[in-house]
């Protein structure tokens, strides 16, 4: 009997060790660098960038990546994100609570334990709860804290995916990476153009000083894609006579709970009001109150195009919108920029090319 307790409490130890191996994280500590990172992995490369490493591994016999994330080459943060696929929703929640005994094991009662319903549709069946978190409906997360480590685990979903992670971050050098990612954002918001380009430039012009991948090219028209705090959006010039009078951004990320739409919008204008300072207007107009008073609901009020969100400001070169409409049940969030010189003479080409058409 006691030779069997002693080969449980070894296979437990084994499997806590596969969360975490005594350092920071696995066989690392905050600060290291990618170079110094990648000598403690004995894991082929999956995925490399200035910012990540990716590998694959088995983490307590869960098949997981394991990703590496860097601030200015210093190891900042890191996760594992658990790949385990199964046909029955209902057992990624049974994954999630056993890999949450494991970390109990190891870093004892959680700082928070939560269980949260934005939509309560299936909470009265427990046969529907994997598949309530793949369509946001319902969200589980756990935290803890050690003295250099924030540990924070979560099983979520959208648009039927469901997505477990473990994540640790450094509480040292946080605020690095916070202020790096800060600054990678507004980098992308210009006050005497749009990005890279001054007001005027032509299409040779706006392709060399961009440097990312054009996905579409006309007389009027270049466009990008690219992510602005971790929301994917298409980059949009537009040229009246070969001079650049426009820029959008215009969000491609798509939600199956409504509200969230909401959050990108409020991320996006807070990062507006930290280069720009207060907004010259800012609204919320309803059009059809019906669902003005319940919150759960507004993001479902603007697709039906009852609810409005904009905020606007103006620089000596550009005026700058940031709008949240909707129609037909599609929501539209997007930034625009319109060069203040040049408005004029759009005006005017735009007209004379409509009379044509007539």
């Amino acid at each position: 009997m006691m030779k069997k307790k002693t080969m449980i409490f070894t296979i437990l130890i084994l499997m806590i060790s596969g969360l975490i191996y005594g350092q920071d994280f696995r066989k690392t500590t905050w600060g290291m660098t990618k170079a110094q990172v990648k000598q403690t992995e004995t894991s082929k490369i999956i995925k490399e960038t200035d910012d990540i490493l990716a590998y694959r591994a088995d983490l307590a016999g869960y098949q997981s990546f394991v990703i590496y994330i860097f601030a200015g080459d210093k190891l900042t943060r890191a996760k594992y994100s658990i790949i385990e696929e199964h046909s029955n929703k209902n057992d990624y929640i049974s994954d999630f609570n056993s890999i949450k005994e494991l970390l109990q094991k190891k870093y004892g009662i959680p700082k928070e334990d939560e269980k949260i319903w934005k939509n309560d549709l299936y909470k009265d069946d427990y046969s529907q709860w994997g598949f309530a978190v793949s369509l946001g409906h319902l969200t589980y997360y756990s935290s803890w804290e050690t003295e250099k480590t924030s540990v924070f685990y979560i099983l979520n979903g959208e648009n039927y995916d469901l997505k477990t992670v473990i994540e640790y971050s450094s509480k040292e050098l946080s605020s690095v990476e916070d202020e790096m990612r800060n600054n990678k954002a507004l980098s992308n918001f210009s006050t005497s153009g749009f990005r890279t380009s001054d007001w005027g430039s032509s299409i040779s012009g706006v392709k060399t000083s961009e440097k990312l991948e054009v996905i579409d090219e006309s007389k009027t028209l270049l466009a990008y894609e690219t992510t602005i705090s971790g929301i994917e959006m298409i980059v949009g010039y537009l040229f009246t006579e070969n001079k650049l009078t426009t820029g959008r951004y215009l969000a491609t990320e798509e939600h199956s709970n409504k509200n969230d739409y909401i959050s990108d919008y409020n991320t996006l204008k807070d990062l507006l009001v930290k280069k720009y300072g207060k907004p010259k207007k800012d609204k919320k107009i309803w059009k059809n109150d019906l669902y003005q008073d319940d919150y759960s609901r507004w993001g479902f009020a603007v697709s039906l195009g009852h609810l409005l969100y904009y905020s606007t400001w103006e620089t000596e070169k550009s005026e700058i919108t940031i709008m949240l409409s909707g129609e037909n049940y599609k929501i539209q969030l997007m930034i625009e920029y319109e060069s203040v010189e040049l408005k004029e003479f759009k005006e005017k080409v735009n007209e004379k090319k409509n009379l044509n058409d007539f």
